[in-house]
């Protein structure tokens, strides 16, 4: 289980850390009691975000390679197994969350924190993609990047090697998925 863990940590260092390189740092700062100056920052950081995403946005075919499992059996006794998918597959499609509608978001609630731009997940003013799976996997909330989904139980990390990590938890039991993507379109 560390060893799958780690993998993850790693793999998103080197996925995700230099892909923001271009949009980190103090042109996108937000000021507090300025609304519309932090939402136009919020806009132009999307923006810059989605140029250096653009490849990923579209429809991704996924395999499953393993699949392993935690949970709580009757006498509450921690019991794991890795559990072998039957070639599991699936689709997601990571969408473009367009200006128009970042802007709505912004205007209707909360519009950012300050100095940290990508640092909330239930932030809907920040969100930059959303994202669906085929055959459902539960409501995932929307991203400020293409490589991380949370859901209310779950995260899913699609990393820049298009390999991916989906880990489910909930009190009583814990899977983690791990497998490969390939772009469609």
């Amino acid at each position: 289980m560390f060893r799958i863990l780690a993998l993850s940590a790693t793999g998103l260092l080197f996925s995700v850390g230099s892909s923001h390189a271009v949009c980190r740092g103090p042109a996108f700062k937000l000021e507090k009691d300025k609304k519309e100056k932090n939402i136009e920052q919020i806009l132009a950081y999307g923006q810059c975000v989605k140029a250096e995403q653009r490849a990923r946005v579209g429809k991704w075919a996924c395999q499953v390679s393993k699949t392993t499992g935690m949970q709580i059996d009757a006498d509450r006794r921690v019991v794991s197994n890795q559990i072998s998918p039957a070639n599991e597959r699936f689709f997601l499609t990571i969408k473009e969350v367009s200006d128009a509608e970042k802007r709505m978001r912004c205007d209707a609630s909360e519009y950012g924190l300050i100095d940290n731009l990508d640092g909330s997940n239930a932030n809907r003013c920040l969100i930059n993609y959303d994202v669906e799976f085929s055959p459902s996997m539960g409501t995932f909330l929307g991203s400020t990047d293409t490589y991380n989904f949370h859901s209310e139980h779950g995260k899913f990390t699609l990393y820049g090697t298009n390999h991916f990590s989906h880990f489910e938890g909930e009190p009583s039991h814990f899977l983690v998925s791990l497998g490969a993507c390939e772009k469609l379109n």
